[in-house]
Formats: C-alpha cells, sequence, structure tokens
C-alpha cells in the first residue's frame, strides 16, 4: 500500500491545475477540513539548518530565468488499521482487527525549488532511538494528554510511532531521523487506496513476473502488461513475502514505487482527466479517506500553479538506505555511510544520484520551453553505435549468482561481445539497471540502454572503462536487437553523477553527509517517467 498517498497528492494538484477548480472547491475543502489531524511539529529542536544554496535549476532552454520557489517536505502516511471499512481489506502483516493501526508505508516527499518531486520511501522495519510523543486514539485520531514513557536507550520500528503517537508521533520520529522539518501531512488506509484504484477503473500495470507470496497467496498469476483492480493493486503493493524475493520489505518498496509511477501516468493522461466521471470518483475517494495537516484547498492550488506543468518524470522515488541489523533479527538499521548524504541533499534542496533538476514556469504547460541540462548532453535522436563496437563491463547488483554471466549471454544473442573477463560482482545490492559511461561514451552507452528496457544512462567522469552496465534485480532475463540507425528509446533518462564514483570498491562509500559523495549504485531510483515492470 506504500505510497498511494503520492498518488492521491499528485492527482488532486493535477486537477487544480488544469482548471477544474470549481468542479471540487465545496467538497474538496469540507472533506480536508472534516479529516484533519494535529500532526505538525514546529518547536522541534532535531531540525537541522541547510548549508548550502538550493541547487535547483536555472534556466530554460531560451535562457531564461527559472522562477524559485519555497522547498517544502510533505510526509506521506498509509495506516493498515483495520477499523472499520478496512477490516476486510486484506493483510500481510497482522490477523487482528481491533483498530490498532501503524504506518504500512512511511514516505517522505521533497518539492524542490525548481519543482520537482523526490520521494523518499522509508522501510517500515528501520529502527530509530524512540521519540518521546502523547499518546493517540487509532480510533478517533485524537491525541491524549498522557506521554508514552521511553526509557534511555530504547529503540522502536519506526512504523511503531504511528501505532504509539499516531501521525504526530510520526512526524516527530522522521524529523529526528532525517532533521528536516515536515510542512504538510497527508495520510490514507487501505480502503482509500482500494477507492482510487477503482475510481481509475484499474489501473495499467507491467508485472516482471508472477507475484505468489506466502500469505496472501497468488497475487498475480502471470507476467506482462495487464489491468489490475482495487483488491489486487491492494495485495500487489502490500505483499511482503513473495516467494523468490530475497530482502522483503525492500522488494515490496520497489514494486511500490513502479506501481505509483504507472498510476501516476495513468492519472495524468487525457483519458483520466477529460473524464468528469472519472474524475469526481478519484476525488471523492481522496477527500473520503485521507487525513492531513496544513492541507487546505489554496494551499494546494498554489503549489500546484507553482509546478506549471506535472509531468510524472517530475517525479522520482528513492529508497533510504539500510543495512540488516545485528541487532534485531529482520529489522533494518539506517546505513550511516550513505543516509547522512541523502538527508545533506534534502535539506540543501540538492538533487540526488539519477535526479535532475527540471525547469518549469508557473504557466500554461504547453508553452513551457523544454528544459535544458548543460552538464548532461542531450541523447541523439538514434542510435550511432554498432553493438559489436561497445566494450561493456557487466556488474552484477542483484545478490543473486549467475546474473552477469546470464546478461553476458543475453547481450552477445543480439549483437554484442561480452567476455568473462567483462563480468563483475559488487556487494551493495540495487533493482534498477544503469548503464554508466565515461566522459564521451555516451552514444556507445546509449547502444546498450537501448537493448534493455527500462534502463538508464548516467555519465561518470573518470570511469575507467568506456561503459558499465550495472544490473539491478529489475531485469527480466532479455535483450532487444539494437541497430545503427533505430530511434532512440523514449524511456531512456540520463544523468550526470558526480566525480570519484569509479572505483567499485569505493561503490556505496559515503563517508560525511555531502550528497556529491553519493554514485548511482548507492541510491538507486525509479522516475515515474520510465517504463519499468513491478
Amino acid at each position: 500500500m506504500a505510497g498511494h498517498t503520492v498518488v492521491a497528492l499528485f492527482s488532486v494538484l493535477v486537477l487544480l491545475v488544469t482548471g477544474v477548480e470549481w468542479f471540487i472547491t465545496s467538497r474538496f475543502d469540507s472533506g480536508l477540513a472534516d479529516n484533519r489531524i494535529s500532526a505538525i511539529v514546529s518547536d522541534d529542536t532535531h531540525l537541522s539548518t541547510a548549508t548550502a544554496a538550493p541547487g535547483g535549476g536555472t534556466s530554460t532552454s531560451d535562457g531564461e530565468a527559472v522562477p524559485s520557489f519555497p522547498a517544502e517536505n510533505i510526509l506521506l502516511l498509509g495506516s493498515d488499521t483495520r477499523a472499520g471499512a478496512n477490516a476486510d481489506s486484506g493483510n500481510s502483516d497482522s490477523t487482528t482487527e481491533d483498530g490498532v493501526a501503524n504506518s504500512d508505508s512511511l514516505m517522505l516527499a521533497h518539492i524542490s525549488s525548481d519543482r520537482h518531486i523526490t520521494v523518499l520511501s522509508i522501510p517500515r522495519d528501520t529502527m530509530i532511538p524512540a521519540p518521546t510523543c502523547n499518546t493517540w486514539n487509532s480510533q478517533t485520531g485524537e491525541l491524549n494528554d498522557r506521554i508514552e514513557p521511553v526509557s534511555e536507550g530504547t529503540r522502536w520500528h519506526i512504523n511503531s510511532a504511528f501505532s504509539v503517537g499516531g501521525p504526530q508521533c510520526t512526524v516527530r520520529a522522521v524529523q529526528a531521523l532525517t532533521g528536516l522539518r515536515i510542512d504538510r501531512v497527508i495520510g490514507i488506509d487501505f480502503a482509500g487506496f482500494k477507492n482510487m484504484v477503482d475510481a481509475l477503473g484499474g489501473i495499467s500495470v507491467n508485472i516482471c513476473g508472477p507475484i505468489v507470496d506466502a500469505e496472501l497467496q497468488t497475487v498475480v498469476a502471470a507476467g506482462g502488461v495487464q489491468t489490475i483492480h482495487g483488491d489486487q493493486a491492494l495485495s500487489l503493493v502490500r505483499a511482503r513475502k513473495v516467494i523468490g524475493d530475497n530482502d522483503s520489505d525492500l522488494s515490496r518498496i520497489r514494486r511500490q514505487q513502479v506501481v505509483l509511477s504507472a498510476i501516476l501516468k495513468q492519472v495524468t493522461a487525457a483519458g483520466t482527466l477529460l473524464n468528469p466521471a472519472k474524475l469526481n470518483a478519484f476525488l471523492q475517494a481522496f477527500t473520503d479517506n485521507t487525513f492531513t495537516d496544513n492541507v487546505t484547498l489554496d494551499n494546494l492550488v498554489t503549489l500546484a500553479q507553482s509546478f506549471g506543468n506535472l509531468d510524472p518524470a517530475k517525479v522520482t522515488f528513492y529508497t533510504l538506505p539500510t543495512v540488516p541489523s545485528t541487532r534485531e533479527s529482520g529489522a533494518l538499521e539506517v546505513d550511516d555511510s550513505k543516509a547522512p548524504a541523502v538527508f545533506s541533499a534534502l535539506l540543501n534542496d540538492q538533487p540526488l544520484p539519477g535526479e535532475q533538476p527540471v525547469a518549469t514556469t508557473p504557466a500554461d504547460p504547453s508553452t513551457i520551453p523544454a528544459p535544458s541540462t548543460p552538464d548532461t548532453p542531450a541523447l541523439p535522436s538514434t542510435i550511432t553505435t554498432d553493438p559489436a563496437d561497445v566494450a561493456v563491463q557487466v556488474v552484477n547488483a542483484t545478490g543473486r549468482t549467475g546474473v552477469a554471466t546470464a546478461m553476458m549471454t543475453a547481450l552477445n544473442d543480439v549483437g554484442f561481445a561480452v567476455t568473462e573477463d567483462d563480468l563483475r560482482v559488487q556487494d551493495t545490492e540495487q533493482s534498477d539497471l544503469v548503464v554508466e559511461y565515461a566522459t564521451g561514451q555516451q552514444d556507445a552507452a546509449l547502444t546498450v540502454a537501448a537493448s534493455l528496457e527500462g534502463a538508464g544512462l548516467v555519465e561518470v567522469p573518470g570511469l575507467a572503462v568506456p561503459v558499465r552496465l550495472i544490473v539491478g534485480s529489475s531485469w527480466d532475463g532479455a535483450a532487444q536487437p539494437v541497430s545503427v540507425g533505430a530511434d532512440t528509446p523514449t524511456w531512456i533518462t540520463t544523468a550526470a553523477a558526480p566525480t570519484g564514483t569509479d572505483d567499485l570498491a569505493s561503490t556505496g562509500a559515503a563517508p560525511s553527509g555531502d550528497a556529491s559523495t553519493l554514485g548511482s549504485t548507492d541510491l538507486p531510483s525509479v522516475n515515474a517517467g520510465q517504463a519499468l515492470c513491478a
């Protein structure tokens, strides 16, 4: 279920910016007021201060200055309460139906000053120092006067903050963890997610393969592009014990991010925006099933207008870097070699690896010039390098044996000339396919990326080899033929990596909070504009 609040937020912004305020004003504002909760914590001593200037885009392709807006952070919560209509919504984590709630999903959406959205998923099993919080009643949503007693050194799973003190305690936990001020809170439950999916008439998702969960049984019987509806969509993004998954919740988060990307594409499509019945049903699902703080129609309209156009490619998903806990079985610990750099980037409004600032203006989307990215050359419109002429190193980053060899075979079958001497394995795991390339080798890297659907390009200045392919767990085992003169696939994205990320042995080492120390293999991403399978 994690991240459905991203869909809700993004979708409401779409509705507002496309001129349908008249359709929703009365119902939407009253619905938000009825479901308001107390969550924002403004006097938190854990908040950090930015140390760098915002790093957003500065100009359009015409050289015009890009407006800079205040950056903000929105906490997105998914509750696993069994109260009311949620009692029959399926559950992979508990058998109780007493209304006790955890934050089944937890995401931090950072809206940058140049208006791209960075969504950081925080795994529910991440261990944190227990915050001091007022307790709450999850049935009514009201805070109590009683403070939950916490002994020195007590540690919780981060999702326990919600069960103890609701959204406000979760805000305290996230602010203490990240140092980032939370400006708004949006939460939703099982029933709300199902209703939003059904309001769209179902969603089209590309499934990597059959998904069978130890508790939910068969969630999806076969792979491929297919339309799924509310109950099945909920099971897909909630399944935590999928046969074949090596990392449980982290695999689930990756599926959630791809599913959310598919929903964002569908919500922003003309077939949804121009269908009053779908708009009405979707909005009703949002207002009936959300709980919010500091969210009003007026500030959402202002926020929507600041985006200009709401392209799904402006939304990039990441997962907080963690490592298995050595102190508690099944739990995760924050990876202190990488996480500080992530928090620093968000605090200072700097892009993360694989994410580029998006130039935009608060105007009609059709009038906005295409953004320019001077540090990353634009992709050629056609393939210019033959596969046989590409020297590519293949790195297995799946955590499974034999994947690099399988990739070698798949690439060689479509014209490449990879040998066993070109195969490598790295300790850190990721889900995405990433083609890294040295300066001047973009054309060769493009040929590799064009043969692997869903692959992204990352320039790594100083890379010791011309092209390096990092194979993540999302690879479906296939490679497609590529020929000189063929059109460049539209799903390929590009980004520039910071210098110093060449050595595989040093990949994942971020000894400081400097965001420039992170490379693409440190922090895999899912861009909502990509065509990936779940």
